[in-house]
């Protein structure tokens, strides 16, 4: 798997799925005027969002959870912890931590959601943890990827063409 997450492909393609799904995110929100759940985890604030969306809200705001944002934690996921492998070598098996914890998180997160926009909010107890869990490792794993980035293209141009 190590092999596979740091191939250059792989963190090609993750990245460009990471990006992608992203735009659409912020394309299906403009669309449908979402207030999105997913940053949120006081629970009296969740049901004062779910409260004031409309049917056609509601049902956007699921479909999106379903159909993106399952696929969301894998992109970025494989893409963080492809650049953490590929660039720091052995150290990387430590430094993706934050990458194994936030995938789960994330997809703990989009079920529960799942559940409260479909009228059902007695896991939202669960999202209450999954979601700072997730907000914070997200931002852990997007730094380390992001000074991976950084000195990829530090050595790509240091190098003078030798990479």
């Amino acid at each position: 798997m190590r092999a596979f997450l740091a191939d250059g492909k792989t963190i090609v393609w993750s990245g460009l799925a990471f990006v992608g799904l992203t735009i659409a995110f912020g394309i299906w929100i403009q669309r449908y005027n979402l207030h999105i759940i997913d940053e949120i985890s006081d629970p009296d604030q969740i049901r004062a969002v779910v409260a004031a969306m409309t049917p056609e809200q509601m049902s956007a705001h699921w479909w999106m959870t379903l159909s993106l944002d399952y696929f969301y934690p894998l992109a970025y996921g494989a893409f963080f912890a492809g650049l953490a492998l590929r660039y720091f070598g052995a150290a990387g098996l430590w430094i993706i931590v934050p990458s194994m914890i936030v995938v789960p998180a994330d997809i703990i997160e989009n079920t529960v959601q799942l559940f409260i926009l479909s009228g059902d909010q007695t896991l939202i107890g669960v999202k209450v943890f999954a979601t700072p869990i997730k907000l914070v490792s997200f931002i852990v794993a997007g730094l380390i990827a992001l000074i991976a980035l950084i000195y990829a293209v530090y050595r790509r141009f240091s190098a003078d063409g030798d990479d």
